[in-house]
């Protein structure tokens, strides 16, 4: 199905409310709030993303330096805390050192995908969200456990 800009503007927005719902309910199911830091990392120009395309999901950390030595010595440090970063997903993450972005950016990612699942099918929106919660929750909470070092070693 083909939409229209505005089609697409407006599907976006209701996945993004719906999203927003969908994380206050699992707040609620886990029995925490949760705030996702996302750019507010404390380290400059790395991030906790949320990727959605038409078939694939991701959630990443995402290095986006500019400096491409500060964005391969940040990849080199989360490395050495591979393990931790690592801690409570099912399956390995994909360390990638050069991913490009739809845009033509260089980046650094660590993250999980779900492929395959079409973002345009409102049917597919709860499969969706319990991938990108579920799994950002568990990067997140990894990442805020090495937060201090890398404050310490790359800051803002």
């Amino acid at each position: 199905m083909m939409y229209s800009k505005e089609q697409a503007q407006q599907l976006r927005k209701d996945f993004w409310a719906s999203f927003s719902n969908y994380t206050i309910y699992y707040s609620k199911k886990i029995g925490q709030p949760i705030e996702w830091i996302l750019y507010k990392t404390d380290i400059k120009g790395l991030e906790l993303k949320f990727d959605v395309e038409k078939k694939v999901v991701r959630v990443a950390l995402e290095i986006n330096c500019k400096n491409e030595d500060q964005r391969f010595n940040i990849f080199v440090e989360l490395d050495k805390y591979k393990s931790i970063i690592e801690t409570n997903f099912a399956e390995e993450l994909i360390w990638t050192d050069e991913f490009i972005l739809p845009e033509g950016k260089m980046v650094s990612r660590i993250y999980t995908e779900m492929v395959g699942v079409k973002f345009h099918n409102r049917d597919n929106w709860l499969y969706i969200f319990k991938f990108m919660v579920e799994n950002m929750f568990i990067l997140q909470s990894n990442f805020l456990d090495i937060q201090p070092i890398l404050r310490e070693k790359f800051g803002k």
